[in-house]
């Protein structure tokens, strides 16, 4: 299968510091695949120059066929590949609907006005309530978004995130800040989503990864450390090692709490 997202010797420098070194990697149509590291591993530096918020300083991304390296971020999620961001970023004084009518609206290139209700269309409110109820929030509709707790503003910004129809959705550290409860919501939510939507994770807390991906992708110092499926990656010393240090480092990666 041709890959959807594909990564060819990636990298970000900063000077003398480089943070992302000649990454390969690649996600398949409708793959849930995680990326994982030890802190400082150059998570979140790859995940900004994927998407475009980072301009790449060697190699390329490829997406759908076609490079994309030299793209800003809002035309490569016009194409179809959006990320979200570690902090939510809604409109919080508009009701939970607007918010997603807004998404919907600007995919069908609907002129909007903040004077008057972006749920004024009949065709834009049935898709915006239809993403509502993908994501559990149908009888949240009517409140300001401000009202929601955090579990529930990921939630509705996934249902933003599935009104533009993206191909691949960059999961930024989603569970961060959440309750052991908000974060099996969550998990949850993502295994709902459609097949064919393809994942790219990241995300501190391994037993989401490991519930969550199909395959998973290792950094370590700005380097691929290993790539495999999470029983391979589970099993891998080198992984292990990496992570020497890290809290229920055992148990993670055995479940078995010592």
């Amino acid at each position: 299968m041709t890959a959807l997202l594909e990564l060819r010797g990636l990298t970000r420098s900063y000077g003398s510091l480089t943070a992302v070194d000649g990454v390969d990697l690649s996600v398949l149509p409708g793959e849930r695949h995680a990326l994982i590291g030890p802190n400082g591993a150059g998570k979140s530096t790859l995940f900004a120059t994927v998407a475009g918020t980072l301009r790449a300083t060697g190699g390329g991304v490829f997406f759908a066929g076609e490079e994309v390296t030299a793209l800003p971020e809002s035309e490569r999620a016009r194409r179809g590949l959006l990320r979200t961001y570690q902090h939510s970023s809604l409109f919080l004084d508009c009701t939970v609907l607007d918010n997603v009518a807004l998404a919907v609206q600007r995919v069908h290139g609907v002129a909007h006005r903040f004077d008057r209700a972006a749920r004024r269309f009949r065709r834009t409110e049935a898709e915006a309530r239809d993403h509502l109820e993908s994501v559990g929030l149908a009888g949240r509709a009517g409140e300001r978004a401000a009202a929601l707790s955090h579990g529930e503003r990921r939630q509705l910004e996934v249902a933003m995130v599935l009104a533009a129809r993206p191909s691949l959705v960059m999961f930024d550290e989603p569970t961060a800040g959440m309750s052991a409860a908000e974060t099996a919501s969550f998990a949850e939510l993502v295994e709902r989503l459609p097949d064919d939507l393809a994942l790219l994770i990241v995300e501190h807390d391994l037993d989401v990864v490991f519930r969550l991906a199909r395959r998973v992708t290792v950094l370590h110092l700005g380097r691929v450390l290993a790539s495999g499926t999470p029983e391979e990656i589970r099993a891998d010393e080198a992984v292990r090692t990496a992570y020497l240090g890290t809290a229920r480092t055992d148990e993670l990666f055995t479940g078995d709490p010592r």
